[in-house]
């Protein structure tokens, strides 16, 4: 846990990286709108995370699924980020099995072992 409530808050870089990418090229951010930007991101959310801990809890859960949190944007009024963030998450899914649908097996040393792993891998499909 954190031992200060700066600690809690986000990297100032990447909140300055961030805005730079929306913000039009002439903007200049301040060094204490930077500060405010990354306090309040974190306050969002510890905030919208408070909330997913509460559903998950609800539910006799102990970890947060992707489906608590848009449960809990939608609590708390955010739900014009619910579609944007099931999009996200979609690619992400689609990209991460790409990445292990293209990843070379590993050359086995005798094909026992080959018989073995494919009744894991299929295994691991349902």
């Amino acid at each position: 846990m954190a031992e200060r409530l700066e600690d809690l808050n986000l990297p100032v870089t990447a909140i300055t990286r961030i805005a730079k990418e929306v913000l039009p090229a002439n903007i200049i951010v301040s060094k204490e709108a930077k500060t405010a930007l990354a306090r309040a991101a974190s306050v969002f959310i510890l905030y919208v995370s408070n909330q997913a801990t509460t559903i998950a809890t609800s539910k006799n859960r102990k970890t947060i699924s992707a489906q608590d949190v848009l449960e809990a944007l939608a609590q708390v009024d955010f739900e014009c980020l619910i579609e944007p963030l099931q999009q996200l998450l979609e690619d992400f899914k689609s990209t991460k099995q790409q990445k292990k649908d293209t990843k070379k097996p590993t050359p086995n040393k005798n094909a026992d072992d080959a018989d073995v792993i494919d009744l894991v891998d299929d295994d691991l499909e349902l």
